[in-house]
């Protein structure tokens, strides 16, 4: 249920904030009854603009269809009220003063309609008569915009505007009477935070003279008919708008508050969050910091941190909201890009992949009888404790693994060419990866026979084993930059066989035991859903399958009495070849995106070699060895195992 509405509000939301491209055609319908409505993302080529959206700093491009400006809507026809309803606008923002709107009312077109007075007076500053010089109005004009700076009042207003449009979730038109002053205003300070460039904002700003251009040039008859045609320069100032009304306002901004970001925080009282809200509901990245330059799974973890830009995360109060949009301002995204795809959970699949690989190592002293007589068996418990780490390398993090565990089990010897064994233990591991970590316990089964042609003791023989163990999960990512941290748990199964042809080759004083075989693991996680952070994730199962030929050379000594023991010293080396991928790949989903990453481990052979002493007095022996094992794509590690049995 929670990933179907996840769902549905991503596809909903995502048609309102769908990502633009660069060649993505203003297609903002004109409306005859609102000349001057249009979308803030940009302006047509008939209207003086480049026919698509325009582009921000940062690799931005505007998103279509989240904010429109407009002139006064009391003119709405049916015709426009009906296409302006087809646009999902849950809110109108009337600009205007009380005396301007119950003068002229707007036509209700199915928005929530909201009144912000800019001016926070009864009525306007009525404009210069048209009689006036033209550089009174000019004055006139700069020193309205230079009050929008100025004026607490109409700060106020303004950033109860910017705040509202933050907190909505559908897309929202703003305007005034003209669509010109407050509205122009409100549409350069959205683009500035937006990242468009100068040139664009003031580009779009002087647009009006073009959208409102028969209803200036009436104007302007008008007046010139009335009092002659000293008033045409005068009258289109009023009635339109010039660069120096916009510069004015700008440079005013920098003389009180020295730079933007301050004029929003200090001046209209916003907070970074809405900054970086309003941004990310505007404006979608094409890439993000250092994106191009990233592989493997940093540059998966970096592409899912990119589509999510279209996700109910991007453009509302979200940590993720935040962490992205200051990461493009730092120019980095600090290592989230490794850590958002859940790495450690392929990692720990790998590991426990490689379980058979210790417990073999375990138990084999324990597993062959030969030190048994016909119709005796031997009870033992074997510890293992041991460290395993794979190098980071081409966008994969590196990983580290720490296990400890114990089995204990019999084996019985069943005549002079047969022996069987079986045995039970838990296996505790941790692993670590990119920011995350995993416990995974194990609790395992094994079971295993071994057949001499001739005898247990000496010559030919064929092996073979088989394990099963059950998984308990639990993993957590502590995830950087304020986005929590991701839990999840779940449970899955281990199954493995091996088989083994080998040889016991007793000489004087040693005994040498080559020995090939085939190991065949297969592990299952299931899948599971993170909680506590923007990022986690719907972890798709895990079911990955290896299969290993082996390759082992076992030496040992004659065992020498030493104050009533018997000790025998061994040396072992050993090499495994995968037979197919030895990468581990998990998945996961948010919000319908998909993130793959994959494990550190990649080795394609290991290489391993240890030393062991084995003690026995009368029935009781203790046996201890060190191993140390080595991968071809810089992975490495260490074991230990310490064991004891009796003889009965």
């Amino acid at each position: 249920m929670r990933n179907a509405l996840l769902c549905t509000t991503a596809v909903v939301l995502c048609l309102s904030f769908a990502p633009a491209s660069a060649q993505q055609a203003i297609t903002t319908p004109i409306l005859v009854s609102a000349p001057n409505f249009r979308d803030l993302a940009g302006i047509s080529v008939s209207n003086g603009g480049t026919g698509f959206v325009d582009t921000t700093s940062n690799n931005g491009v505007m998103r279509t269809g989240t904010f429109y400006r407009s002139d006064l809507l009391f003119y709405l026809n049916s015709t426009d009220v009906a296409t302006i309803s087809t646009l999902n606008i849950g809110r109108d923002i009337d600009l205007r003063t009380p005396t301007e709107y119950f003068a002229n009312p707007d036509v209700l077109f199915g928005a929530n309609l909201t009144h912000i007075n800019i001016y926070g007076t009864l009525d306007a500053v009525p404009l210069p008569p048209v009689t006036s010089a033209p550089a009174v109005v000019l004055q006139f004009m700069q020193q309205s915009y230079q009050a929008f700076v100025t004026d607490p009042l109409q700060r106020t207003g303004f950033g109860t505007v910017l705040t509202t449009l933050a907190h909505d979730s559908d897309a929202d038109l703003f305007h005034c009477s003209g669509g010109k002053d407050r509205t122009g205003w409100t549409a350069a300070i959205l683009q500035s935070i937006a990242g468009v460039s100068p040139t664009t904002i003031m580009n779009d700003y002087l647009a009006t003279n073009r959208y409102t251009a028969a209803f200036i040039n009436a104007g302007v008859a008008q007046a010139v008919a009335q009092y002659g045609p000293g008033v045409a320069q005068t009258a289109a100032l009023s009635l339109g708008v010039d660069a120096s009304y916009l510069q004015a306002g700008l440079d005013q901004m920098i003389a009180s508050y020295g730079s933007l970001n301050a004029y929003l925080i200090q001046g209209l009282g916003l907070t970074q969050a809405d900054i970086y809200v309003l941004r990310a509901k505007m404006v979608y990245f094409s890439t993000l910091p250092g994106q191009s330059g990233f592989v493997g799974n940093a540059a998966a973890g970096a592409a899912f941190l990119n589509a999510l830009q279209n996700s109910p995360l991007s453009g509302h109060y979200t940590a993720y909201n935040y962490y992205l949009q200051s990461s493009i301002d730092a120019g980095t995204l600090a290592g989230i890009e490794t850590q958002a795809g859940g790495q450690v959970h392929a990692d720990a699949a790998a590991y426990v992949l490689r379980q058979p690989l210790w417990i073999d190592t375990a138990i084999t002293p324990y597993a062959n009888g030969r030190d048994l007589g016909v119709g005796q068996t031997r009870l033992w418990l074997a510890g293992v404790g041991g460290y395993f780490g794979s190098d980071g390398r081409s966008g994969v993090a590196g990983s580290t693994e720490r296990s400890g565990g114990s089995i204990i089990g019999a084996t019985y010897r069943i005549d002079e060419r047969t022996s069987a064994y079986v045995g039970i233990g838990d296996i505790w591991g941790q692993v670590a990866s990119a920011g995350g970590s995993a416990d995974v316990n194990t609790a395992v089964a094994t079971i295993g026979a071994r057949f001499g042609f001739s005898t247990l003791d000496a010559g030919p023989y064929v092996a073979a084993r088989a394990n099963a163990g059950w998984v308990d999960y639990q993993s957590k990512r502590a995830l950087g930059g304020g986005l929590g941290t991701a839990q999840g748990n779940t449970s899955g199964a281990v199954y493995g066989g091996r088989a083994d042809l080998g040889d016991v080759i007793c000489l004087a004083s040693l005994t040498i035991t080559p020995q090939v075989g085939v190991r065949v693991t297969q592990v299952t996680f299931g899948s599971f859903n993170e909680s506590g952070s923007d990022l986690a994730l719907a972890v798709n199962s895990i079911n990955h399958t290896a299969a290993n030929l082996l390759a082992d050379l076992d030496v040992s000594l004659d065992p020498q009495r030493l104050n009533g023991w018997t000790i025998a010293p061994s040396v072992a080396v050993g090499y495994e070849r995968s037979l197919g991928n030895p990468r581990v790949e998990s998945s996961g989903t948010l919000y319908g995106y998909t993130v793959s990453q994959y494990s550190a481990y990649d080795s394609r052979y290991l290489m391993k070699a240890g030393f062991a002493v084995a003690a026995q007095r009368d029935a009781f022996t203790v046996k201890a060895g060190v191993n140390a094992v080595r991968g071809d794509d810089a992975s490495s590690g260490v074991t230990a195992q310490l064991s004891i049995g009796y003889r009965f």
